[in-house]
């Protein structure tokens, strides 16, 4: 992941987000407090007080073989949005578009660093 610090920034503003409708659940104060405990980074980013409700975003990611493509995450709801979902990701520009498919295409023939089946 490329920019991991933002990716941590709005995971922590959305569990608040999610965290509002939970507030009385003991459960969700235990979450809380054991990733409160388990890393200063979390407690820093939650000391911000951000709330984000979840929705599309575009993700950066590097890939070895065809360098860095940019997808927008898009989540459908199975239930509650603090329920199940399921995330498809579309490529974010035409680069990234053209890089994908010369990854699956890479795939399709089976190279070795690829397929897991390493020299």
């Amino acid at each position: 992941m490329v920019d991991r610090d933002e990716s941590v920034r709005l995971m922590a503003a959305k569990f608040r987000a999610s965290m509002a409708e939970h507030l009385a659940e003991p459960p969700w104060k235990a979450l809380l407090k054991r990733l409160q405990d388990a890393s200063p980074e979390f407690r820093e980013v939650w000391a911000r007080h951000e709330v984000l409700r979840p929705g599309d975003k575009v993700k950066v990611f590097r890939q070895a073989q065809v360098g860095t493509v940019r997808v927008t995450a898009t989540s459908l709801w199975t239930g509650p949005n603090s329920g199940p979902k399921l995330v498809a990701y579309t490529p974010a520009d035409a680069e990234t578009h053209e890089r994908l498919e010369r990854l699956h295409a890479l795939v399709k023939e089976g190279g070795p660093a690829l397929s897991g089946r390493g020299s």
